[in-house]
């Protein structure tokens, strides 16, 4: 996969995940917390034509199944609280500092010049989220407030987390990038399944079921299986700073998809905003090229350390070729001459 292409995988990654945040207004006589669950069994559903590809493999099941959870039923269980609790205007702003969070521990790694290289994009990807939920409905206020935000930043947390470290497993473990989406689902259709009978147990069926299953169906085989492998195609391209930066389109096509859906233009600050978020996205893109043909200039560079020890590594193979022919002549030689002058 291209640079380009992997580009492009995270921005349909994010109009995936962003239909989430529109799913419950298709289906609103069905409880959010059941669509969910019920994704997430869709997600294992539509996985199991892999299962035996995946069984063939060597997962690391406990770490698969931790991001199954935190990467996918903690995470949106939490924004759903959330939501309910402190209302979608504080809950919505609060999940958006994933990015920037992300961002931020995976720049560390590259020093203090990585940090503020990424500066402007991170405060333009800021300033973007803030306009774009200024004057949003009203939230509940008082302690359910206070508690709702908790939630949100716990979730902001968890999905870090497993963003940031499914990224590693992919740079230790190439080899799982073909199995590795269906083998999260499994693991989140096997931990949602019982939550979800419990759910229509206790609940019954919702009205209107062949419409809340159709979204179900939907959030499960496009916003989880597909998103799941686009990320994790783009992840194993892309630095971990500029996926964590692409990330913040979830949040401009969520936008774009509630604004569609509810026929209405948005205000001047929104689309203000949305401009800021889609800028400041970009220019992490451009940033981040820039550091990739640095250091592959670095890496090229005759002067460079890392070239003048391949150099060096060269030479001292060519010498360790010179001498063992040299041997081998000298052996050849020795043995031709003792069999022609026998003692």
């Amino acid at each position: 996969m291209t640079r380009r292409t992997a580009l492009g995988a995270m921005v349909l990654a994010g109009a995936g995940w962003a239909a989430v945040f529109v799913a419950p207004e298709l289906a609103p006589l069905a409880p959010a917390l059941l669509l969910a669950m019920g994704r997430f069994v869709a997600f294992g559903a539509v996985s199991l034509p892999q299962l035996r590809r995946v069984l063939r493999t060597d997962v690391p099941w406990v770490r698969v199944t931790a991001h199954a959870v935190t990467g996918s039923l903690l995470y949106y269980g939490l924004v759903a609280l959330s939501v309910r609790l402190a209302g979608p205007t504080i809950a919505v702003a609060t999940i958006g500092l994933v990015p920037v969070v992300m961002a931020l521990i995976s720049a560390r790694h590259r020093g203090r010049a990585g940090v503020t290289a990424l500066l402007p994009a991170l405060v333009l990807v800021g300033v973007g989220q803030v306009l774009v939920h200024t004057s949003p409905t009203p939230g509940p206020g008082g302690w359910s407030a206070v508690i709702g935000t908790l939630l949100a930043l716990v979730a902001v947390a968890s999905w870090s987390w497993y963003g940031l470290d499914s990224h590693r497993l992919l740079a230790d473990r190439p080899d799982l990038g073909p199995v590795l989406a269906g083998a999260q689902g499994l693991a989140a259709g096997v931990l949602a399944l019982p939550l979800a009978i419990w759910l229509l147990a206790t609940g019954g069926v919702p009205a209107e079921p062949v419409r809340a299953l159709l979204v179900v169906l939907f959030l499960g085989l496009v916003s989880s299986w597909l998103a799941v492998r686009l990320w994790h195609a783009a992840a194993a391209r892309l630095s971990p700073v500029l996926v964590s930066q692409l990330m913040a389109l979830e949040t401009a096509w969520g936008f774009v998809f509630a604004a569609l859906l509810a026929g209405a233009v948005p205000g001047p600050l929104a689309l203000l905003g949305e401009v800021a978020l889609v800028a400041g996205v970009a220019l992490a893109v451009v940033t981040d090229g820039h550091r990739e043909r640095r250091a592959h200039a670095a890496h090229e560079t005759p002067g460079s350390s890392a070239s003048s020890a391949r150099a060096a590594l060269s030479a001292a193979s060519r010498t360790r070729d010179e001498r063992g022919s040299s041997a081998e002549v000298c052996a050849t030689a020795s043995s031709s001459a003792h069999t022609s002058n026998p003692a």
